[in-house]
């Protein structure tokens, strides 16, 4: 081997020793620049060693009942980080009182984990059911560790000889198929009525399974295989599937299987269900109502004897046995007073129906309305009903009867002649000729003012009237029936009539003038004095309203009702008026005219002393000198008061506690009384005020600034013009209410009223018809209250003379008009009837109010005309008939007759329908009904034909109506239809046989044989026999257990046929999806929990590193397919796995950098519901020697004496090597250069590396030493003395 030149290899060992030297500076000589351990996944650095759990709490399962050692799965590395020179124990110290598990450890790479498992050789087992939670605390025991030596340099936890730590652990029981289902109860009995329909609960079995999940989700089944039943498999309902016929068998004995889904999907043929015996009891159910028929007697008149017979009723029931015997017939409805009975006659199954009270037609007008209710004695019993009408024929038994016992009207003394006053109503609730009333007067009438019409009950005057002979008159007024003599009836009421007054007297004052004096300054509002006047009159015309009448203005207004005059405003003495006239005027409420008088009312205005006294000059401010002496005015105030005669007074009110000031009350002057230079302040403020009295003016104040002056005769002589005041301006105005008060009062005021109306004079022309109406044409069916003409008339006096009224005075013998009074508007107010009266005169008289009384008559000649008031007749108002739905076009169905009693157009009958239908159609002359579409009995097996029948009037034409039912026979002509077009079902592939798992329902609307349908599948190539339908019901059960990884969907097509003839037929597809259920019952499992592996740092990305292999025991499929996946730890990123569980490396290692790493590894099924465990990889990274020893210092400078013999020490050399190895291997050093004669030898057997002089060159193999470092020693050579 060629030696490598001095110059490359000094080189190199030049650059190391450089390196090595900066390093010892930077670093200091006991810390090298190199980390001896790569980063791990332990826990943070911290001062002194720490034992601690990868998590501050774990959650772990194990299944209930464990056999032998069973470990819990924890979701997470579980365990602590080893500390090194430790060893760890585990134990539980808490949470587990019953024993039940215990804590292992097991040491991989830097982890500790803690494994926690299920006792053996314990009596009692983990139970779910019992206990499903167990939180365990475990506590971590680390002690010194004797069997590893220490490596590296541990002084700091010298003195720890144990460590510990505790995490919480939360044990969650799994759940195993240890329990079956339980049925609570176990016998079930039900009775069920055999016309129950198709598919409706029966009754409902249950079970409990205290498991959960598949383990505890029960299906349900029965035993027997059976058409008749079904039972739910989730619910436990049973429903009825088939018809139930009593007669063929009556009691059903059928046993119901529990079984939990687990069972069934897991161990099939190893289940023990549970079971329970149903008992299901048919009762037989009665099938025919009874029939009831009526013969009926003779009409019953009302007020019949006791116990008469009214109608013979027999029952009969096609039913045979028990179901065909009648057990009662009874009345049920119709009959709310017990007037009625029935009795059991002597013939079997015959009723009598017997009258057992006295009938009143009045209160049953209509009669009564019998319900009869027939019952067997079937199970269940039926009913029948059937009405019975009973018509009850009248007698005079009933007086007529008034609307009213009294009757009060009320009739102006104005009224004339046959003028109507009232209606009397009169009813009778017989009858016939029994309830035709005539009246009378018979009492109050010995002066003849009244007459009454004995048709109509109108009560009219007969003479005029006057209040002041005789204000209110009784009337009695007889009403009688027109029964047979001897049976008639009367009754009688009381009219009392009072008579209105007219307005004809005039308002009168106590005194028609009145003198009333006041004070001034009253509020306004005050009352001044109250006036009255009277009025003989009665009512609203004896009501008095007042009101002032002068026509200027004046401060008052008069209550209009109470008469009381009061102010309108504060009256002032000084500046208004002080004498005021008031002409009053009493007016009445007559009507049409008032009726007034006037009065006159003097008023005089008091002073009164209401006016303050007010200051010239205010706010007045001076200087005053203090040298000024005392005596001397400063300042003189003055008032004034609005009020006259009133003497003011003024004095100080403050600012003068030292009495320095003086007022005089008379003239206001203000006066020193003291010696001013005494006073200490500057300025004074003297507030005064002045008074009438009674009233005190606002106070003012004068301010005085005091200066220190010898001019005092400016200030004694002038006071006045040395100050500045504020001018209120009191003087003017006062100037202003002077003149004021002399103008309103300085002349003579003249008053000026309204007029007051003059009298009338003589009633001099009488009234006057105007446009009077030379006939009148109405229509019989004119509405009451219709006013068909307003006559007009005038008068040309004035007031009462001119005022008219009107009235019939005869030609009205209906009563059936009314003529107003007062407005003269002619109203209908009677029914008009033109068969009855076809023209009516009417004699109109208008008459004045004036004395005397004048009048004008006319007759007015009123025509009644004819309308279509008769509606046509049918002959028949119903009928029935029937006819085949194939009954063709034109086919006639019958003749409808209807007349009409009217003449001409209005008796020409035109026919139509009314119903909304094209099916039929009616001649409109004939009356003929013919079939005009195609009938469909399934579409409507009925029609009610409603035919009108009317008249040809052109103006209102009448109508009548009569019903035709018209009921359509079948024939077979409808085909099955299904509800729906299609039908989807979706199945659990592990549901029972025989279960239901659909309804299929087709209808027939056909009648008869052609509406009973059977169901067959239409067999095809998609046809499966893991389905069987019932031919009767279409009940689609399953017959073959579902599988759902050998076939999803199955298509059936099922076939509907009638039994018609032809028969006819239809089909529908029904699309069976069998829903997947999970049967992934194993999790994929490794061989262990953790595995260790390892792989050489510096290997390129790709590198197999180690494969982990899971099985899975479910069957081959997607339940057992397995796929891996790198989850967790701190090599993610840098590893990856295939799904042959093989972990390669993605990143190249470096050891020095990171010796290990840690892989959460998951291996996961394609399950529906994907089950997975998981297995802690760690990965080791093995050192390679890619490292370069290096001594301790770059260059040596050992120094020997010469002549030293052989083995003389010359120096010790230390080294290092960044390699990280678990034991650190001996460095060998070996003389590369520089020892020509082999005088100097090293020593690698020792602890310290030494050189030594020596004259046999070392035997050492270079091919052992890969990576070196050169370092040159250069060799001083002593002489040794001697």
């Amino acid at each position: 081997m060629a030696r490598t030149p001095w110059s490359v290899r000094g080189a190199r060992a030049l650059l190391a020793a450089a390196l090595l030297v900066l390093s010892h500076q930077v670093l200091g000589d006991n810390q090298l620049p190199f980390d001896l351990d790569g980063p791990s996944e332990g826990p943070p650095q911290s001062d002194g060693p720490e034992l601690r759990f990868s998590s501050s709490y774990y959650n772990v399962s194990i299944p209930e009942n464990p056999v032998g050692k069973v470990y819990v799965t924890p979701t997470e590395k579980m365990g602590v980080f080893k500390v090194p020179g430790f060893d760890v124990k585990y134990k539980i110290v808490d949470g587990d009182k019953d024993k039940f598990f215990k804590a292992e450890e097991r040491e991989v790479g830097d982890f500790c984990f803690l494994l926690l498992r299920a006792r053996t050789g314990t009596r009692d087992v983990l139970n779910r059911e019992r206990k499903d939670k167990y939180t365990l605390r475990v506590k971590a025991l680390a002690r010194r560790s004797s069997r590893e030596p220490l490596t590296f340099d541990y002084s700091d936890i010298s003195s720890q000889s144990e460590l510990q730590a505790e995490v919480q652990v939360q044990v969650t029981v799994l759940d195993t198929n240890d329990l079956n289902p339980l049925f609570y109860p176990t016998d079930y009995e039900q009775t069920v009525l055999e016309d129950t329909p198709l598919h409706k609960s029966i009754l409902r079995v249950h079970a409990d399974d205290a498991d959960t999940g598949l383990n505890g989700e029960i299906y349900y089944s029965f035993l027997e295989s059976t058409q008749q039943f079904a039972i739910h498999p989730v619910t436990g309902i049973v429903t009825l599937t088939r018809p139930l016929r009593y007669n063929k068998k009556a009691t059903h004995n059928l046993t119901v299987l529990a079984r939990d889904r687990s069972t069934l999907l897991f161990r099939p043929g190893k289940s023990n269900p549970s079971t329970a015996r149903l008992k299901i009891h048919v009762r037989q159910v009665n099938l025919h109502n009874p029939e009831i028929m009526v013969h009926s007697l003779p009409e019953v008149f009302e007020q019949s004897t006791n116990a008469r017979t009214f109608a013979i009723v027999k029952v009969k029931d096609r039913d045979e046995g028990v179901h065909g015997e009648i057990e009662s017939l009874e009345i049920v409805d119709g009959d709310p007073d017990g007037h009625f009975r029935v009795r059991e006659t002597e013939v079997k199954n015959e009723y009598r129906i017997e009258l057992i009270g006295l009938l009143d037609r009045e209160r049953s007008p209509k009669g009564y309305n019998l319900t009869l209710k027939a019952s067997d004695k079937g199970v269940p019993q039926k009913h029948i009903y059937k009405a019975v009408p009973v018509h009850i024929s009248d007698i005079n038994d009933n007086s007529p009867i008034f609307s009213k016992e009294i009757y009060e009207v009320d009739v102006s003394e104005s009224a004339p002649i046959n003028y109507q006053i009232i209606r009397l109503k009169v009813d009778d609730i017989d009858q016939g000729k029994n309830a035709k009333v005539v009246l009378q007067i018979v009492g109050g009438n010995e002066g003849g003012e009244f007459s009454i019409n004995p048709k109509t009950g109108v009560l009219y005057t007969a003479k005029l009237l006057d209040t002041e002979k005789k204000s209110s008159y009784a009337l009695t007024v007889s009403a009688i029936d027109s029964g047979r003599s001897g049976v008639r009836k009367q009754s009688s009421a009381k009219v009392k009539i009072n008579i209105q007054d007219m307005n004809d007297n005039d308002p009168l004052f106590e005194s028609n003038d009145i003198v009333y004096e006041m004070n001034e300054n009253e509020p306004a509002g005050s009352s001044v004095t109250k006036v009255q006047a009277r009025d003989k009159d009665l009512g609203e015309n004896s009501y008095i309203s007042y009101s002032i009448v002068n026509l200027d203005p004046v401060p008052f207004e008069i209550d209009h009702f109470s008469g009381v005059v009061r102010t309108t405003q504060v009256l002032d003495y000084e500046s208004m008026r002080r004498d005021y006239s008031l002409r009053i005027r009493a007016s009445d409420w007559g009507q049409p005219f008032r009726r007034q008088t006037e009065m006159q009312l003097r008023i005089t205005v008091k002073d009164i002393n209401d006016n303050r006294p007010q200051f010239e000059k205010v706010a007045c401010k001076g200087r005053v000198s203090r040298s000024l002496p005392i005596g001397s005015e400063i300042i003189t105030f003055s008032a004034i008061d609005f009020d006259a005669g009133n003497i003011i007074s003024y004095r100080i009110v403050a600012g003068n506690e030292d009495n320095c000031f003086a007022m005089d009350q008379t003239s206001g002057t203000l006066v020193v009384t003291c010696d001013l230079s005494d006073l200490r302040t500057d300025e004074r403020i003297v507030n005064v005020t002045a008074t009438d009295g009674l009233n005190f003016a606002d106070v003012t104040f004068v301010r005085m600034q005091l200066i220190n002056s010898k001019r005092t005769h400016q200030f004694v002589s002038d006071a006045d013009a040395a100050f500045d005041c504020m001018d209120t301006g009191v003087a003017r105005r006062l100037t202003e209410v002077l003149a004021s008060a002399e103008k309103n009062n300085g002349e003579e005021q003249s008053e000026i009223f309204a007029m007051m109306p003059s009298r009338y004079g003589d009633n001099v022309h009488s009234p006057e018809f105007l446009n009077f109406p030379p006939e009148i044409r109405i229509n019989e069916s004119i509405a009451l209250n219709t006013v068909i003409a307003v006559l007009q008339a005038r008068d040309r006096d004035l007031g009462y003379n001119g005022k008219m009224i009107f009235g019939i005075s005869n030609g009205d013998s209906d009563s059936a008009f009314n003529l107003n009074l007062e407005t003269g508007e002619l109203r209908v107010v009677g029914y008009l009837d033109r068969e009855q009266e076809s023209e009516y005169y009417l004699n109109v008289t208008v008459y004045d109010l004036g004395k005397p009384q004048k009048s004008a008559s006319r007759v007015l000649p009123i025509t009644i005309l004819d309308i279509n008031d008769n509606a046509p007749k049918f002959s028949k108002n119903v009928a029935s008939f029937k006819v085949s739905e194939n009954a063709k076009n034109g086919t006639r169905i019958m003749t409808m007759n209807a007349t009409d009693i009217d003449e001409g157009e209005n008796a020409r009958v035109v026919y139509s329908l009314e119903t909304d239908t094209k099916d039929f159609v009616i001649h409109p002359v004939s009356g003929a009904i013919t079939v005009a579409g195609k009938l469909d009995r399934e579409r409507q097996s009925m029609y009610e034909l409603k035919i009108r029948a009317s008249d040809s009037s052109k103006t209102r034409p009448l109508s009548s109506f009569a019903l035709v039912r018209v009921v359509v026979d079948d024939v077979n002509d409808n085909a099955p239809k299904f509800s729906i077009d299609q039908y989807a079902i979706k199945v659990r592939e592990d549901i029972p046989t025989e279960t239901v798992i659909a309804a299929i329902n087709a209808v027939d609307p056909d009648l008869g044989k052609g509406g009973v349908v059977t169901y067959s599948f239409v067999h095809g190539p998609d046809t499966s026999s893991s389905f069987s339908i019932d031919n009767a019901t279409g009940t689609l059960r399953l017959t073959q257990p579902l599988d759902f990884e050998q076939r999803q969907l199955h298509s059936l097509v099922i076939r509907a046929s009638d039994w018609g003839t032809p028969s006819l037929s239809s089909e529908v597809t029904v699309e069976v999806e069998v829903v997947d259920v999970n049967e992934n019952l194993y999790p994929p499992q490794f061989s262990d929990f953790v595995v260790s592996v390892a792989v050489a740092e510096n290997q390129p990305p790709g590198t197999h590193v180690a494969r982990v292999l899971a099985t899975d025991k479910d069957a081959p499929g997607d339940d057992s397919r397995i796929s891996y996946s790198i989850r967790g730890g701190d090599g993610v990123g840098l590893f990856a796995i295939d799904n042959q569980g093989n972990i390669s490396t993605l990143a190249v290692l470096d050891r020095e950098s990171k010796k290990s790493y840690w892989l959460t590894v998951f291996a996961q099924d394609h399950g529906v519901v994907p089950l997975h465990s998981r297995i802690e990889v760690y990965v080791e990274v093995l050192n390679v020697n890619d490292n370069t020893p290096l001594t301790l210092q770059p260059v040596y400078y050992p120094s020997i004496a010469e002549n030293s013999p052989a083995g003389q020490e010359v120096l010790t050399l230390e080294a290092r090597d960044d390699d990280l190895e678990d034991r650190p291997q001996p460095l060998l050093f070996r003389i590369t250069a520089g020892n020509a004669g082999s005088f100097f030898t090293i020593d690698n057997g020792t602890s310290a590396n030494r050189i030594r002089s020596n004259f046999t060159p070392p035997d050492f193999r270079l091919d052992k030493f890969p990576l070196c470092a050169v370092v040159p020693v250069g060799l001083t050579f002593t002489k040794r003395s001697r």
